[in-house]
């Protein structure tokens, strides 16, 4: 089938695919994946937090609900229920695989036990008009489709909460294939750097005077945005990327005139795997006394690898100091 799409659409698209690309080169190649990948997934999360109306404050949320690499699955936000769990069949966007992947249907797991207490799912009827407007895409380019996707399923509502923050997860991970390096909020992360008024696009109504009002222009633009989004959220991946490996570079060097038995190295690359660290759990992981793993901790501050972001609080927690 041929498509005729507008030049300006094609060449966004072509940006985004490259961008994209680019990012997902970076984290293949990047020395230490789960140092980089800790740190895109904590911006996906603030970004879909944004894009739900709500503000994350990760000092607070660890407060309530725990310090460890994890505990944001616990967190009360509606896109945390899909967030970094691949669709089932990235390719078939049915209804009911959307429902039982939306309420955690497929997972054995604690947490989604008290998810499945509540179903986000309002309207199954909702639900099944999408899937068929979903069809109707399939003739376009993924990543195209994927903004179709998203704003219609945004519009629909068929959640009681998080549809938008839900949607452009779904879409993403439809449009990436669940790759690896997404874990469905890169789009989310670049429309929050642009400051893109997503939803109120794909309403069609906004702030700015446009000359066209018709569902054609809305589309438009919400493919537009759409894609510039995804291209904004790989770049900001690329900043990361190239940010984490000056800091790892500086971790090289204070390690390298140190004995091979030194936790240096182990130490600062399990802070940067999760949001912060606790003396407790380097303690646990690396199997050191308390007293050894304060003092190791202490050393990697005064070397500016780690920060302390509690201020000499009694649960002190560390970062790495990018």
């Amino acid at each position: 089938m041929n498509i005729s799409l507008p030049k300006p659409l094609i060449e966004a698209y072509a940006q985004a695919q490259a961008d994209f690309a680019r990012a997902a080169e970076r984290l293949a190649l990047f020395p230490e994946p789960a140092v980089l990948l800790a740190h895109v997934r904590a911006a996906e999360r603030e970004a879909l937090a944004w894009l739900e109306g709500e503000v994350l404050i990760p000092d607070q949320l660890a407060v309530d609900y725990g310090y460890s690499p994890r505990a944001w699955r616990r967190w009360p936000f509606a896109f945390i229920r899909v967030f970094d769990r691949p669709l089932p069949s990235p390719t078939a966007l049915t209804a009911a695989a959307v429902a039982r992947w939306i309420n955690a249907a497929d997972l054995d797991d604690p947490v989604a036990q008290i998810w499945r207490t509540r179903s986000l799912v309002a309207s199954t009827e909702h639900l099944g008009g999408w899937e068929r407007r979903a069809r109707q895409t399939s003739h376009l380019p993924r990543l195209i489709a994927a903004a179709d996707i998203a704003a219609d399923f945004t519009r629909t509502a068929p959640l009681t909460q998080g549809n938008a923050s839900i949607a452009m997860t779904l879409a993403e991970r439809h449009a990436l294939n669940n790759a690896a390096l997404s874990a469905g909020g890169i789009t989310a992360i670049g429309l929050k750097s642009r400051n893109m008024p997503w939803r109120a696009l794909v309403r069609g109504n906004s702030d700015d005077d446009f000359d066209e009002l018709t569902e054609t222009a809305r589309d438009a633009r919400c493919r537009a945005a759409w894609l510039d989004g995804l291209a904004a959220g790989a770049q900001t991946v690329v900043k990361l990327d190239r940010a984490l490996r000056i800091w790892l570079e500086r971790l090289d060097t204070a390690c390298a005139g140190r004995r091979s038995s030194s936790h240096l190295r182990a130490l600062c690359l399990l802070a940067g795997a999760g949001p912060s660290l606790t003396a407790a759990r380097a303690a646990q992981s690396l199997q050191l006394s308390r007293q050894a793993t304060t003092k190791l901790l202490a050393q990697a501050c005064e070397l500016r690898l780690l920060r302390e972001i509690t201020h000499g609080n009694a649960f002190r927690r560390y970062t790495i100091d990018v």
